[in-house]
C-alpha cells in the first residue's frame, strides 16, 4: 500500500492535471512576486490620470553681446548639472531670433524652461554640492529672473 501511494501520487503531479496546477502556481507565484515587488523598471500604475503635474522651472536672462558665448558655455555646463540629479524630466533653452524684427525690442534675449517631476526635486537639486558655482557662474553673465510654475495644459503625444 505505501508504494501504490506514492505510485499514485506520482501519477496525479505528472498527468494533464498536475502540470496544469503547476503551471498556475508558477505563473500566480511569478505574477505575485512581480506585483509585490516591483522594481524601477517595472512600477505598475494603478492610477495614471492621478498623477502630480510636472513642474516646470523656467528663468529669463538678459545678456550683453559680448557676453554672451561665455554665457551659453556656463548655462550647458549647469544644464549638464540638472541632468545628472533625480526628478530632472528636460531643459529647453530658447534665444530671441535676431533675425526677426519684432525680438529686438525683447525684453528677455535668453529663457531657459527646466522640467522637473516635483518642485521639491528642484529645490533638492538646488542645494546639491556645486549647483551655487555653476548658477552664480550664469548669474556673472546675466541679469536673471528665475520662476517656478506648475504644467496646467501639456498637449505633448503621451507614449501609449
Amino acid at each position: 500500500p505505501p508504494r501504490a501511494m506514492a505510485s499514485s501520487a506520482m501519477r496525479a503531479v505528472f498527468s494533464l492535471g498536475g502540470f496544469n496546477r503547476a503551471i498556475c502556481l508558477a505563473t500566480g507565484g511569478a505574477g505575485g512576486y512581480a506585483f509585490t515587488n516591483p522594481d524601477v523598471d517595472n512600477v505598475y500604475d494603478i492610477f495614471p490620470l492621478h498623477k502630480p503635474p510636472p513642474y516646470a522651472f523656467i528663468n529669463v536672462y538678459n545678456v550683453s553681446k559680448e557676453d554672451s558665448n561665455d554665457f551659453e558655455n556656463s548655462w550647458k555646463e549647469l544644464a549638464r548639472f540638472h541632468q545628472r540629479q533625480e526628478g530632472y524630466l528636460f531643459t529647453k533653452f530658447l534665444k530671441a531670433d535676431a533675425r526677426d524684427a519684432s525680438s529686438a525690442g525683447a525684453r528677455y534675449n535668453y529663457i531657459d524652461i527646466t522640467q522637473w517631476t516635483t518642485g521639491d526635486a528642484q529645490r533638492r537639486a538646488s542645494l546639491r554640492p556645486g549647483y551655487q558655482a555653476l548658477y552664480d557662474e550664469v548669474g556673472s553673465k546675466a541679469k536673471q529672473t528665475p520662476m517656478m510654475y506648475t504644467v496646467v495644459v501639456d498637449d505633448t503625444p503621451s507614449p501609449v
